[in-house]
């Protein structure tokens, strides 16, 4: 059975890896169809896969698309299976799906916000070929399985290349790792500020923002000003240029804590995850979260939860090595041969 991965647009890489390690490990042959931007991204496993393909993709000039388009199309047709990585938010993927629809390609796709599935026009479209959708935890199939009629099952990419230690975390310190980008649309910096402003003595702690925090960047002059009005320099470890993947799994390795720092928001509790939560399950690690995510199952199994009003008891508590830490991660999906099974048997592998 001919089987590629398609990734069209750069994000998403992440959870490319954890398919490719499936389906090479039970022996099936895979190719990917990528976006050329993420060439670098899949370096390390490249030789897992059959062949590479790398598209990119026009932006100017409708005939130039379309023309594009059926070229990557004939592509496209020589397979028996594609697993579209992102299979949303793309007119290139609508068209596409929609140009298979009468092909015996059998498309299955990745779906990164399961409220899509009711609110957006362009998939519908996509789901006229597309029957068959991966969501990225169990509680978004049960909150979405009811209001559609196309067949869904949870899979989890927490699964990356192996890495050799090589980033050791001085002795007596205590990391809480914020992953991402600086986004104070999505998460709750001030939370975090503030907390620490009340904070007495936190002489262990140090919070790693695991993503570039450019200090010349609208976003990031207001987040260190916000850290300088109140003397807290000595909480932070910054980067402020790009982080290699080595580097970036190593400090996730050595951290004791994941920080989503998430705002409240009900997507999350019913329809996406945040990449953060991956991160954290990769690595099993603990993870510190506001108490509105706690009736999310994985987060309650692994998680430690704060109020606005009581952070920094909490961060005072870690401090103080007096927490009590859930054990975590003992259910079996958390395994990648439990993980791989339910991936594989939902393409009919």
């Amino acid at each position: 059975m001919r089987t590629a991965l398609v990734e069209i647009s750069e994000s998403h890489d992440e959870c490319i890896y954890s398919q490719v390690k499936f389906l090479n490990d039970a022996g099936v042959a895979v190719d990917l169809i990528l976006n050329k931007r993420l060439e670098q991204q899949i370096d390390l496993y490249k030789h897992l896969c059959n062949s590479v393909y790398f598209v990119t993709p026009v932006k100017k000039s409708v005939f130039k698309k379309f023309r594009q388009q059926l070229q990557l199309l004939k592509i496209l047709k020589i397979y028996d299976l594609l697993v579209y990585n992102t299979a949303s938010s793309s007119k290139m993927v609508r068209n596409l799906t929609f140009l298979l629809l009468f092909s015996k390609v059998k498309c299955f796709g990745v779906l990164h916000n399961g409220r899509k599935l009711t609110s957006s026009f362009t998939q519908k479209i996509i789901s006229l070929k597309i029957k068959h959708y991966f969501v990225l935890s169990d509680s978004i199939v049960k909150n979405i399985s009811s209001q559609s009629d196309v067949s869904l099952s949870s899979f989890y990419p927490i699964y990356f290349p192996k890495f050799k230690q090589s980033i050791v975390k001085p002795k007596g310190e205590i990391w809480i790792t914020i992953p991402g980008r600086i986004d104070w649309l999505r998460r709750d910096y001030e939370i975090l500020i503030s907390a620490l402003a009340k904070a007495k003595r936190l002489n262990s702690i140090k919070f790693l923002f695991l993503g570039k925090l450019d200090k010349d960047s609208k976003q990031g002059q207001q987040l260190w000003a916000h850290i300088k009005a109140h003397r807290l320099e000595r909480y932070f470890i910054t980067f402020d240029s790009f982080i290699s993947n080595e580097d970036y799994h190593n400090i996730l390795m050595a951290t004791d804590y994941v920080m989503p720092l998430l705002k409240t928001d009900e997507s999350y509790l019913k329809y996406k995850i945040s990449g953060s939560l991956n991160l954290a399950y990769a690595h099993h690690k603990i993870l510190l979260c506001k108490r509105y995510f706690e009736p999310l199952n994985d987060l309650r199994e692994n998680g430690v939860f704060y109020n606005e009003g009581d952070l920094s008891n909490v961060l005072q508590k870690i401090n103080d090595n007096s927490l009590v830490r859930p054990k975590g991660y003992l259910d079996q999906k958390w395994s990648c041969t439990y993980q791989q099974s339910r991936y594989l048997s939902f393409l009919g592998c």
